[in-house]
């Protein structure tokens, strides 16, 4: 299997609407995590894409979205690693901001 590492979605200031300073701190610490995770994307004999992460961001659902984005990237871009980083950075901003919303929702 081939491995391609691209990195973690990283922090980005989200621009929103004013949420408590928790929900802030989640966003801050889950951006935190994410930078950290390596994501390894493969493609066996089969054809079938295959993904790890290096951690867990704590999140299933954070977790699934970045292996899905990641092979989506990679797919795209084949072997273009700076290309498939753009890729996912591409992403953070709109996964970053479905989380945060979903903070809010559960607040409520």
């Amino acid at each position: 299997m081939t491995n391609l590492l691209a990195l973690a979605l990283l922090a980005s200031p989200l621009q929103a609407q004013e949420v408590p300073a928790e929900v802030e701190n989640q966003i801050l610490v889950m951006a935190e995590r994410l930078r950290s995770i390596e994501v390894n994307v493969g493609q066996d004999r089969e054809g079938n894409w295959h993904c790890s992460l290096s951690a867990s961001s704590g999140s299933e659902i954070i977790d699934s979205r970045l292996c899905r984005t990641t092979t989506h990237c990679v797919r795209e871009n084949g072997d273009d690693r700076a290309a498939i980083e753009e890729c996912v950075r591409t992403h953070r901003s709109r996964t970053l901001a479905d989380f945060r919303q979903r903070l809010i929702e559960e607040r409520q």
